[in-house]
């Protein structure tokens, strides 16, 4: 009998993507520090990082698919912006810098 119904069937995430951002966040962590994001996710707006996982993407989408600073892919930046936006979400609502229309 197996008690894995409710278990999140991760064999399903490509190891691609997976390892496309550990290399992103292994660059971030030789730039900044190991985990930096995480320390910081109490005290970045929620704006900052939409902003980088945008500006990543439309560099892919104006056909730059390279990041000049860290040879890796715009993708796999963006990928990781939204891995950190979506871990802010759980952990840094008071960042939550989205315009409310009144």
């Amino acid at each position: 009998m197996k008690y894995d119904n409710n278990k999140p069937p991760i064999h399903l995430v490509p190891t691609v993507a997976i390892e496309a951002a550990a290399k992103v966040f292994a660059f971030g962590a030789a730039k900044y520090s190991e985990n930096n994001w995480r320390d910081d996710i109490n005290t970045t707006e929620w704006g900052r990082s939409y902003s980088s996982l945008q500006r990543h993407l439309m560099a892919y989408w104006d056909k730059e698919d390279i990041d000049p600073e860290s040879g890796l892919l715009h993708l796999d930046h963006a990928l990781t912006q939204l891995m950190i936006l979506r871990v802010a979400y759980d952990e840094g609502k008071d960042m939550d810098d989205r315009y409310e229309t009144k």
